[in-house]
């Protein structure tokens, strides 16, 4: 069997300085690998993120017939507190579901549709 180490979320972007500013300013990454074609972004709590200029540019959630759906997320402490919190910082959030934990989406500079999860309380 293989045994994996960690994992990074590869997102497609048009301007790879906003980006990483971005989410710099929103989920305290921080930029340790310049390349022509990506950044490597990683938090405090070791969770990686690539991005990757695209052009033309895409996204890179689903489009499925009832709408967008994520395939990237974050998990973090509390959901409905990030949800708070961004949107408060004018950041186009979805609606908040309580569902095996709390959940909602938004969208980023480049209109990815990404998830942020918390994971409920172990009863």
């Amino acid at each position: 069997m293989v045994t994996l180490k960690s994992a990074y979320l590869g997102i497609p972007v048009s301007d790879l300085e906003a980006a990483a500013e971005w989410y710099g300013e929103h989920f305290g990454f921080k930029v340790v690998t310049r390349d022509p074609i990506f950044l490597k972004l990683l938090t405090e709590t070791g969770v990686t993120i690539c991005l990757s200029k695209h052009d033309p540019p895409f996204r890179s959630h689903m489009q499925l017939p009832d709408g967008p759906f994520p395939v990237q997320g974050f998990i973090v402490a509390d959901a409905e507190a990030v949800h708070n919190e961004l949107r408060q910082r004018g950041v186009e959030v979805g609606q908040l579901f309580d569902y095996q934990g709390q959940s909602f989406s938004f969208y980023d500079l480049d209109g990815n549709f990404i998830e942020v999860w918390s994971l409920p309380d172990k009863e």
